[in-house]
């Protein structure tokens, strides 16, 4: 945009005034110049033909009448005038006594001369008509006088209201009504200078509407003032509109009487000429060869001037047109200059040289508002990218083609941890590598391929490359490239850390969630077969000397069978389907109490030491499981102190830790060693199933798993840490319990058998061996049994069989009748007879497949005959009638 248009000005007095002005004075000066040479040349003619008369004596009075007649009639008309543009009543008064004098005078005159009435009889007419235009002309100044006292009166009066309502507007906040009455006032105002009477009118008019639609009601005191104020000005009887509309009719009035009296004065003019003429024509004949000379003269001298003023007034025409052009055209251009390009360009269709410079200046306004737009768009789109760059969470770098850093952001620096006071435009990339941690040295592709770093950087200037970059912290940083068209290439820097972490808890779910459904199958085959195993082995020691070899053998393969349904447990644990028997625990105790196991496991090289601090120290966990998950972590320590070091236990009340997301006090549970440590790379493996840095047949990689499960599932949290060379410390974070629980209610499993009474008890076990070894218990804790495999076979028998005391049922029957289907059908048919359930599988998974609830007794597989005699009796022996407390074992 042009930022301002400069005309150039010759030197010259008129220097300030503009080239409208100059031309319209130099055009009057020469208008003037002629009419004074045709005035000169008139008047010397005149005397000259008055010398060369003198002779003719008896013509000379008639002649000087004449002139004089003339005179006192061209002053009259002089004095109208005067009369229109008198400014007081006085100055009125003694003009309209002069200009009667004079019509006297004039009127006394044109009877003296005895000739006047035969030569121009319509020279009294025209005095009679001067002397009443005059005279109305006189009156109507008058009234103008009047007027403009009245109006002068009202302007008063506005200025007065104008410092009230500007009063008003300083002392109170400006309201809707405020502003209409500043409106109001305009209006008022705008009609002392309008010259148009329909223009007052339709002022007056807009005001009275304005003025009648306020609501008045709401007004408040100084308002109302203001609006009697101008109601008063605007809406009154007499009112400004009345009074302007009257004097500019008496203005176009008075303008209309001059120019009637300059038409009579013309006229009477004409009227002694021809009288002066025909009194010439009576002179001698000796003078009419030099009259007609004179006269000849000042026809040339009259034509000359009439031609030169002709030509000033067309002049003046044609410049003015040709200024009101320019000056137009001018007004756009400093308009444009301003900003503003919506005004058209005037003059556009002229076929001079005008329209030549409006048709040029509107190809350059449009190319002006072209360059604007173009640049308004430019500055636009340069804020939106560089607020976009300053501000994405991503880093963002450019480099040319010679791999020399030209652009960045704020995050680019602070996302490949670089000094930003150390970075400057034009810095190769050699030397950002250089200032690179040590970490993020190298590049991998996503694929986990390490990259050639000089290959990569040519590759992306020529297409679009992604790798990734580790810094310190385990921060991943994803580098994306991508080439530009006049070389070098951009890079977009994401950071991929908390991404990585959660895809990390992903696979780690996935793989807990296979591995959970993996253990909970094969639990409940194996669970089947131990259930068979522990059942023989128990009949079969109650048919063995103790003191035999043969006794020594089944108990021997009866702790393996224990064994085995201890992994299973543990392999329960591992998948978090656990079936848990929680107990308040004292840690500080269970630790105590396993010392002498910790210390067989680990080895004599390694020193135990203990830090048992918390106080107290209880916590709801399984006992034996959290023995386990001890000694498993004992046992690990060991393997990386290559037996010799230093294990230290340290147990810690904290009140205040955010645990579950709610903080809560806990008993954090610290296993120290003085290891060899784990890398910071595998340190975030550890828990992750059958990950392993043993040689293989060294360790399955389940053990800090099976833990890991094992506490989540006991609702607590488990931390390590690591350094190379200084061993591993892993916290175990369990909810803090108040007290001990009542032991007296606790069950004595040394308790004696109950043994049956011969009841009849219905067996439904598909399974052939586990039935059978379930036969054999139940006979040997005295109680009659009918074994069927399936649910239909089951219906049969209880319909023939009213006598059957209880129905002992494996869940998974291999049909579309499972144990729980019957159980439920037995509760409305039999509502009497109880039923105990029985499942190598785990009871989530039963709740999930079969709708398992905790009202229905049941007792899981592998079960011991101790377990089972207690939970016949315990259905047996209470009220049939009354609905069976929620049981489990």
């Amino acid at each position: 945009m042009l930022k301002s248009l400069k005309f150039w000005r010759l030197d010259s007095p008129f220097q300030g005034l503009g080239v409208r002005s100059r031309l319209m004075i130099a055009f009057v000066i020469l208008a003037s110049s002629s009419t004074l040479l045709a005035l000169v040349g008139w008047t010397g003619l005149s005397n000259t033909d008055t010398a060369l008369k003198e002779f003719e004596q008896q013509a000379l009075p008639n002649i000087l009448q004449s002139l004089a007649l003339a005179e006192r009639t061209a002053n009259l008309a002089a004095v109208a005038p005067y009369v229109a543009n008198t400014s007081s009543p006085s100055m009125l008064s003694e003009l309209n006594r002069s200009l009667e004098e004079k019509i006297n005078q004039v009127l006394e005159l044109s009877t003296q001369i005895p000739q006047l009435e035969e030569a121009a009889p319509n020279l009294q007419p025209l005095l009679n008509q001067l002397e009443l235009t005059i005279t109305e002309l006189m009156g109507l100044t008058r009234a103008h006088l009047l007027l403009r006292e009245d109006v002068r009166q009202y302007e008063y009066s506005l200025n007065q209201l104008r410092y009230e309502l500007e009063k008003l507007g300083e002392s109170e906040p400006v309201e809707p009504l405020s502003i209409t009455l500043f409106v109001l006032f305009d209006q008022l105002n705008q009609a002392l200078y309008l010259e148009d009477v329909q223009a007052i009118e339709a002022l007056a008019t807009t005001f009275s509407e304005q003025f009648f639609a306020l609501r008045q009601d709401d007004v408040t005191r100084p308002l109302s003032t203001l609006l009697s104020e101008l109601k008063a000005l605007g809406i009154a009887d007499s009112n400004l509109f009345r009074q302007r509309v009257e004097q500019v009719e008496l203005q176009q009035r008075r303008a209309f009487l001059l120019a009637s009296t300059r038409a009579i004065s013309n006229q009477l003019s004409i009227q002694v000429k021809e009288f002066v003429d025909q009194v010439q024509q009576q002179i001698t004949q000796q003078s009419q060869r030099m009259g007609l000379a004179v006269n000849s003269g000042k026809t040339g001298i009259l034509m000359i001037a009439l031609l030169c003023f002709t030509a000033a007034l067309a002049g003046i025409w044609i410049v003015r047109e040709l200024t009101e052009s320019l000056g137009r055209v001018t007004a756009v251009m400093s308009r444009l200059a301003k900003g503003d390009t919506l005004l058209p360009t005037p003059a556009i269709e002229r076929r001079d040289e005008m329209g030549e410079l409006a048709r040029a200046f509107e190809v350059f306004r449009e190319n002006a508002v072209a360059i604007d737009t173009m640049r308004q768009d430019l500055q636009e789109q340069s804020h939106l990218l560089e607020t976009i760059f300053n501000h994405i969470n991503d880093g963002l770098s450019v480099f040319d083609q010679h791999n020399r850093l030209i652009a960045w952001n704020p995050q680019y620096a602070a996302m490949l941890e670089l000094p930003e006071e150390e970075l400057h435009k034009g810095m190769s990339i050699e030397e950002i590598y250089a200032r690179l941690s040590v970490e993020a040295q190298e590049g991998w592709a996503l694929n986990g391929i390490m990259l050639n770093r000089d290959e990569v950087n040519q590759l992306r200037q020529q297409s679009i490359q992604r790798f990734e970059r580790n810094f310190p912290g385990g921060r991943v940083v994803e580098f994306r490239s991508n080439p530009m068209p006049e070389g070098g290439f951009v890079t977009l820097y994401s950071d991929l850390t908390e991404r990585k972490a959660i895809e990390a808890q992903l696979r780690q779910s996935q793989k807990m969630e296979v591995l959970g459904q993996l253990t909970g199958g094969v639990a409940h085959d194996f669970n089947n077969l131990l259930a068979a195993m522990f059942g023989n082995l128990q009949l079969l020691g109650d048919h063995l000397s103790t003191d035999s070899q043969a006794a020594v053998y089944a108990h021997r393969a009866l702790a393996a069978a224990d064994r085995g349904r201890h992994l299973t447990q543990r392999l329960l644990a591992f998948s978090r389907k656990q079936y848990l028997q929680p107990e308040v625990v004292d840690v500080n105790a269970l630790i105590e109490g396993m010392l002498d196991l910790i210390e067989y496991s680990v080895g004599d090289g390694i020193t135990l030491e203990l830090a048992l601090d918390a106080d107290p120290a209880l916590v709801s966990v399984d006992p034996s499981q959290l023995e386990n998950a001890l000694l498993n972590l004992s046992i690990n320590s060991s393997a990386a102190m290559q037996g010799c070091g230093q294990l230290c236990f340290q147990t810690t009340y904290e009140p205040q830790y955010m645990l579950n997301a709610e903080r809560q006090a806990v008993i954090r549970i610290c296993v120290r060693d003085t290891g060899c440590g784990i890398p910071d790379a595998l340190i975030r493996r550890v828990f992750e199933p059958f990950f392993t840095t043993k040689e293989i047949g060294e360790g399955s990689g389940l053990g800090l798993s099976m833990v890991y499960g094992f506490v989540k599932q006991s609702q607590g949290d488990i931390q390590i840490r690591s350094h190379v060379g200084q061993g591993t410390e892993v916290d175990i974070l369990l909810p803090c319990e108040t007290a001990l629980p009542n032991l007296s209610t606790t069950p004595d499993s040394a308790s004696p058998l109950t043994l049956g009474q011969g009841q009849r008890i219905l067996l439904v076990e598909d399974d052939p061996q586990v039935g059978q070894m379930s036969q054999d218990l139940l006979e040997g804790l005295g109680y009659g049994v009918v074994h069927v495999t399936g649910a239909e076979q089951a219906l049969s028998v209880l319909q023939s069989e009213q006598n059957m005391a209880l129905v002992f049922s494996d869940i998974n029957l291999g049909s579309q009748w499972n144990g729980l289907a019957l159980q439920q059908h037995l509760a409305h048919t039999y509502p009497e007879l109880p039923v105990l359930l029985t499942s190598g599988l785990h009871p989530f998974l039963l709740q999930q497949r079969y709708g398992l609830t905790e009202e229905v007794a049941f007792i899981a597989k592998p079960y011991s005959r101790e377990s089972l005699a207690a939970a016949i009796t315990k259905l047996i022996v209470c009220d049939l009638k009354e609905p069976h407390e929620p049981t489990e074992y």
